[in-house]
């Protein structure tokens, strides 16, 4: 099965949103960190990232959004994509590198409002990048 990463954007967003509009905040930023993986993954996969039995090709672009957020801004940049690295430029340094996909196993006393609100920001961020790429005909 090939993952559909736009879907999976969609999904975790919207879902991330309603946990922390009832203050859910831990499952919350789990969300807005697979949504923004997930928006970023989408766009890389527009611009020509390889697949192999449904998962990235390379290595490096196997990891999750606390990573991630570099190896995007790597790709696009080789590829000549800056407007898509200037949609993300509001953040000088990866707004995810204290996310952890482990922390879903933390309990829940670790996690403040401003902390998944920035996570929240950050993921905002990357759906934009995925809507322009849609607007731009990269995303189908």
């Amino acid at each position: 099965m090939d993952p559909d990463y736009r879907d999976a954007a969609q999904r975790h967003w919207k879902d991330a949103g309603l946990l922390l509009a009832h203050e859910r905040l831990a499952n919350a930023d789990h969300l807005f960190g697979v949504a923004a993986e997930c928006a970023l993954k989408a766009v890389m996969l527009s611009l020509g990232m390889g697949m192999h039995e449904g998962k990235p090709a390379e290595k490096c672009h196997r990891v999750h959004i606390d990573l991630f957020w570099e190896e995007f801004l790597t790709f696009i940049g080789k590829r000549g994509s800056e407007k898509y690295m200037a949609l993300l430029s509001s953040e000088s340094a990866n707004p995810f590198s204290d996310w952890d996909v482990g922390q879903r196993y933390a309990h829940h006393d670790l996690f403040d409002r401003s902390m998944v609100e920035r996570h929240a920001e950050a993921a905002r961020l990357t759906r934009r990048c995925l809507q322009e790429s849609l607007l731009d005909g990269a995303c189908g």
